[in-house]
């Protein structure tokens, strides 16, 4: 009796296993049902991820491009923006001189006004009063002692007076030298002649001098005594017509 109970309690125990063994594998194929049932799911799940990631690598992308662009435009419109300074800068200088010349020709136009009301308000009408020639040794533009006594002669004439004449005075040399130095000395003698004038009390203003060199020579250069004659300064006394002799 015992063994029969112990036979069946072998075959239960047996049925039993059988009965798991049968129940783990239809575990695993509803499993693998259920999962090959979700595969696509999970796949399409996995495929949507990776199209995103991919459109946010783009998107970075192309975001960071556009913060280099913004960069490079911001430093393109700074240095505009220097240019610009820079360039305002240089026309307000620009300005500046243009000011400046402005007010010199305006003083300068100023002055020419000046000096052409003066001259308007002298009679241009004049006539020769006198005519005095003082010469000088050769290449010397000193006054000798006579030349001085034919100048006093010439501004005592004119002593006190202020208005009615002129005074004009033309320098010239002889023929030696080149014409560049007898230029410069005719110049140099012309000038002796208006200092010593102005010395006497004649005003500057009422003096006109230039140097000719050898031009217009009263005697011939092939002769010591015509180079004498030609080494002169020829003064002219000038009168507006009308004008008296005292003022």
């Amino acid at each position: 009796m015992q063994s029969l109970n112990r036979r069946w309690s072998v075959l239960g125990i047996v049925i039993l296993a059988g009965m798991m063994v049968m129940s783990g594998c239809a575990s695993r194929k509803y499993v693998r049902n259920q999962v090959s049932t979700l595969e696509p799911a999970i796949q399409e799940a996995s495929n949507a991820a990776k199209e995103n990631a991919e459109r946010i690598d783009a998107v970075d992308r192309r975001a960071q491009q556009g913060v280099t662009a913004a960069g490079a435009a911001d430093t393109k419109a700074t240095q505009a923006q220097q240019a610009a300074q820079a360039a305002n800068t240089a026309a307000q200088a620009a300005q500046r001189q243009a000011d400046t010349a402005n007010q010199a020709v305006q003083q300068t136009n100023n002055r020419i006004t000046t000096i052409e009301t003066r001259l308007s308000s002298i009679n241009d009408n004049y006539t020769a009063a006198d005519a005095q020639t003082v010469t000088f040794k050769n290449n010397s533009s000193a006054l000798s002692d006579q030349a001085k006594a034919t100048l006093d002669r010439m501004a005592m004439q004119v002593s006190g007076q202020r208005t009615g004449y002129m005074i004009e005075l033309q320098g010239f040399t002889d023929n030696s030298g080149s014409e560049n130095y007898n230029i410069n000395l005719s110049q140099r003698r012309a000038e002796s002649v208006l200092r010593y004038l102005v010395s006497k009390n004649v005003p500057l203003f009422r003096v006109s001098i230039v140097g000719l060199g050898e031009e217009n020579p009263v005697a011939p250069n092939n002769t010591r005594q015509g180079r004498d004659q030609n080494r002169r300064v020829e003064v002219k006394l000038l009168r507006a017509a009308g004008a008296g002799t005292t003022n």
